[in-house]
């Protein structure tokens, strides 16, 4: 008896802890690395010695990093469907049905709301630039990503707010050739991504996002 209530109390811990788990995942925690360009204004302007400094960039990291959360959650639950017929993506919590897309919806929004609270009360210049970047996403998640060279433009100039943000927050302005050399790797990188997705896919890579076929033609 004694062993049968052992057993089942791992198990049950196991099972409440899932949930959670999925959940991170959900976020992708692992692409928050791209939000480090935030570090290079600071980095740039030789700033990284000031503490001050260093905490209102590392407030602007985190700030985008709760952002970037909240657009794949809701970009999940929107491409449910389609994710499903991605070999990788369709092991996704959202993909998978192991997280309702209600709870990852209504998370997604509080997560938006959350961030720019806070990036209003870091100063108001960046709270603009975290507005501009919120309405690209949210464009990105419903419209954009269904048009070839929206997709990929919409995905860089994500890149090119977050290093902007990073020389508002120090109150540095960020160089011409700092952005246009972000704009174009992101460029490539964005193009590069959806040429392995037409490889990977074939036949099934317009299932999975519309504006493949533009591609492909």
């Amino acid at each position: 008896m004694n062993e049968t209530v052992a057993t089942a109390e791992p198990i049950a811990a196991t099972r409440s802890q899932a949930p959670v788990k999925d959940f991170f995942l959900s976020l992708r925690p692992q692409q928050w690395t791209k939000n480090l360009i935030i570090f290079a204004a600071l980095v740039f302007a030789k700033e990284l010695g000031d503490p001050h400094h260093l905490l209102l960039s590392v407030c602007a990291f985190l700030t985008f990093c709760v952002l970037s959360s909240a657009v794949y959650l809701l970009n999940d639950v929107v491409d449910y469907e389609k994710d499903r017929f991605h070999p990788i993506k369709r092991q996704r919590p959202i993909a998978g049905g192991r997280i309702s897309r209600s709870f990852a919806a209504t998370s997604g929004i509080a997560l938006y709301a959350v961030a720019l609270l806070v990036a209003f009360l870091i100063n108001p210049g960046f709270f603009q630039i975290a507005l501009i970047y919120s309405a690209i996403t949210i464009g990105y998640t419903y419209y954009f990503k269904n048009i070839a060279i929206l997709d990929v433009m919409a995905i860089s100039m994500g890149f090119v707010l977050r290093a902007v943000a990073g020389g508002v927050v120090i109150g540095v302005e960020s160089s011409f050739w700092l952005l246009l050399c972000t704009f174009l790797l992101a460029l490539f990188l964005a193009l590069s991504k959806r040429r392995h997705e037409l490889v990977l896919l074939s036949e099934d890579a317009t299932k999975h996002r519309t504006n493949l076929a533009e591609l492909i033609r």
